[in-house]
């Protein structure tokens, strides 16, 4: 291998994390991580194809395999074998290739040598410390050219513990959603839904418990390991809460489907890798994606979010509908008063879940005050979203991809048992499941994967399934008839959203 001077590796250029101060020197330690390399000549996903199948009438696609969307679309080889023998160099051993994906071990000083890293430990004023990873990477032009990115240096800061929880309100029942947005009959039987876990630990205890004072009978979910996640945790988190809410969530409305758990490290390395394990996983086969996870978009790398992107497109040509929440802070404003939205679900091939509120006596919604929504820095405007363009103008901000695109119950939320103890948990975490479990029904019905269908709901027959939310609003934006970049389309209104998918387009 040329003896070249390093360069800086495109899009791989991170900020430093907002409120973060160095804290203390790397230590020794050996880690794994993710380098994600270009796709082989020709390997492309096909972006062109992904649009004309969410255009398309569930009945009518014709979805790509996903051996054959394997391999036409990873790593060249020769590839592989050039990132092997430049990480031989530094002690690290590539261990593992999955799709783009080529897993790394080696020390965490030996990671930053060979990529030119500026990495530390940093601490948040809440005295949280991380291992952070600021600035480019940087490696001969030679790996520079064949590298998108190289996840697993930095990690994100680890969530609270979560505490005693006191009770919350009494949350509505099962009948009462499936009642609200009209779910059509049917329990998802024959559908597979995959959850992203991120550091949380799924207790079936709890699960169960929640199942059987609901009255349902779901399938017990399967767990399946990425990234050698840690599955059980001396300290609870926020991420043991997330799961129970994933997945009980989606148990409650939709319990003849079969849910799988890719539990992986909360970081962005876990994030990306429990995305492609769910997408290209030929045992279990999902159809349909919770992701209740998320950051701002400019606290990504570029290369992170062009990764992400890719996914999401080869989730939409192997048939995956890929859910997303939108985020509970709002406009995401950061210290200059700047808004973000959330990535993934910024990507244009997500279907990005707000949320309402509804209100403790009269029963009617309006826009959930946290829920997150607004316009990407990082995507256009999708062909399918035109009315996003005006409204952005509306507010004197510039235009891109608009979030969300669809709402649901975020406050009060739906009934989880967390430790044996009933809440009402919402947020828009819980909308991306509630949305997996509504599709899994439709799915059911249908007889079809519903994959990408955003640009169904955004047509001129697509207004009439949902229920617009016309009150209320975040801290930057407010809900409006039509696209909102608060509420989106609307809530739901199950068996019209059916009828639409099914229907002939004129």
């Amino acid at each position: 291998m040329r003896g070249s001077e390093p360069v800086a590796i495109p899009q791989t250029f991170r900020a430093a994390w907002p409120g973060a101060t160095p804290a203390a020197e790397l230590g020794d330690a050996d880690v794994l991580v993710t380098a994600w390399l270009r796709p082989r000549r020709g390997g492309k996903v096909d972006v062109e194809r992904a649009t004309q199948l969410g255009a398309t009438l569930p009945a009518e696609r014709q979805y790509v395999d996903r051996g054959e969307l394997l391999a036409k679309t990873s790593a060249d080889a020769g590839d592989v074998d050039v990132l092997r023998r430049y990480c031989v160099r530094f002690g690290i051993e590539a261990v593992a290739t999955h799709w783009r994906a080529v897993t790394l071990a080696g020390s965490i000083r030996d990671f930053v040598k060979a990529f030119g890293a500026t990495a530390g430990i940093c601490e948040l004023a809440d005295k949280r410390r991380f291992r952070h990873r600021y600035g480019s990477l940087h490696a001969p032009p030679e790996i520079a050219e064949i590298v998108q990115g190289v996840f697993g240096i930095e990690q994100w800061p680890r969530s609270h513990a979560i505490g005693h929880i006191q009770p919350k309100a009494t949350p509505p029942s099962v009948g009462d959603t499936i009642a609200r947005y009209a779910f059509p009959d049917g329990d998802g039987s024959g559908q597979t839904v995959a959850i992203v876990q991120l550091r949380g630990e799924f207790k079936p205890e709890d699960f169960m418990l929640c199942m059987q004072r609901q009255g349902v009978s779901a399938k017990t979910p399967i767990v399946k390991r990425v990234d050698n996640a840690e599955l059980k945790h001396a300290v609870e988190t926020a991420k043991d809460l997330e799961s129970a809410i994933d997945t009980q969530v989606v148990a409650e409305h939709a319990p003849g489907a079969q849910i799988v758990v890719y539990a992986a490290p909360d970081d962005e390395r876990g994030l990306l890798d429990a995305m492609r394990s769910a997408i290209f996983d030929e045992e279990s086969r999902p159809s349909i994606l919770s992701v209740s996870i998320g950051l701002a978009e400019h606290v990504w790398t570029p290369g992170a979010l062009a990764v992400a992107d890719e996914l999401l497109t080869t989730a939409a040509l192997a048939g995956v509908s890929v859910f997303c929440a939108s985020g509970d802070n709002g406009a995401e404003l950061d210290a200059s008063g700047a808004a973000h939205v959330l990535a993934p679900a910024s990507s244009p091939f997500a279907h990005a879940c707000g949320g309402t509120q509804i209100a403790d006596d009269t029963g009617e919604e309006i826009a959930w005050p946290r829920t997150g929504g607004g316009f990407s820095e990082r995507f256009r405007v999708p062909p399918w979203q035109g009315d996003a363009a005006a409204v952005a103008d509306g507010y004197g901000v510039r235009v891109g991809r608009g979030v969300p695109d669809v709402s649901a119950d975020a406050m009060p939320g739906y009934c989880v048992y967390v430790e044996g103890t009933q809440f009402a948990m919402g947020g828009t975490s819980a909308v991306a499941p509630l949305w997996a479990a509504l599709s899994a029904r439709l799915a059911q019905r249908l007889g079809h994967a519903l994959g990408f269908f955003a640009p169904l709901l955004y047509d001129a027959q697509g207004s009439s399934a949902f229920r617009a939310i016309t009150s209320g609003g975040n801290d930057r934006f407010q809900s409006a008839a039509g696209w909102n970049p608060c509420t989106g389309l609307g809530v739901p209104i199950g068996t019209a959203l059916e009828s639409m998918l099914s229907a002939k387009r004129s």
